[in-house]
């Protein structure tokens, strides 16, 4: 239980530092100016985008009027208005294929926000799961760290670090919980799917435990 306890203490301190270094790039961000301009580059896209929207719907204005004049009136008008009409459709048509193509191919990621993100994942990870882990193991009460790696958030987090699969690590608890009736084999099969050390480690104790007494 010590190496477990250890494992999962350099997981948490390596999420307090991955914390503070996040906050001190943040703080670096803001103290160069670059969260005003990122906020005014996310304003500017918005009404770019805003604006396309807005000539889509123009133009579909447009596009509805000449149908109508075109079927209404056609044989007293003295011109054609065909032509007016396919550029009236051009003109909807490019702008709508600009926003839902190109722009969000070409879109550059927030570094704000995904330094933000990534900062909120790390205090989940940190405050929802591993503190609690490391308590719980202290008293014999995981099943509710179980089921919290169930839920939303908490499981998105654990996936978004990478720390591990929500769902094994979720059964990898239980299984501890019951461990004095599950099977060696049983065991050994979720340890080769848990990529998390300190469930790993928790694991390997029980596998070790009945290695060491096999009439259990």
């Amino acid at each position: 239980m010590k190496e477990v306890l250890e494992e999962i203490e350099t997981r948490i301190k390596r999420l307090e530092a991955e914390i503070e270094l996040i906050e001190e790039r943040l703080k670096f961000l803001d103290r160069v100016g670059a969260t005003s301009k990122y906020q005014i580059l996310q304003r500017r896209t918005k009404t770019g985008e805003l604006y396309i929207m807005f000539f889509v719907i123009w133009g579909f204005m447009g596009l509805t009027l000449l149908l109508y004049l075109k079927y209404k009136y056609s044989e007293i008008l003295p011109f054609s208005l065909t032509p007016y009409i396919g550029a009236m459709m051009a003109f909807i048509i490019i702008p709508f294929l600009y926003y839902f193509f190109l722009s969000k191919q070409s879109e550059p990621e927030n570094p704000i926000n995904y330094l933000e993100k990534k900062e909120r994942m790390a205090r989940l990870a940190l405050n929802r799961f591993y503190i609690p882990l490391k308590e719980a193991l202290k008293h014999e009460k995981l099943k509710e760290i179980a089921n919290r790696l169930l839920q939303g958030e908490v499981a998105d987090a654990i996936t978004e670090l990478n720390e591990g699969d929500p769902k094994v690590m979720a059964y990898a608890l239980y299984l501890y919980l019951n461990r004095d009736s599950v099977r060696p084999s049983e065991i050994n099969e979720v340890v080769t799917l848990l990529k998390n050390k300190p469930l790993k480690k928790l694991l390997l104790t029980i596998s070790e435990e009945k290695v060491s007494s096999p009439h259990t």
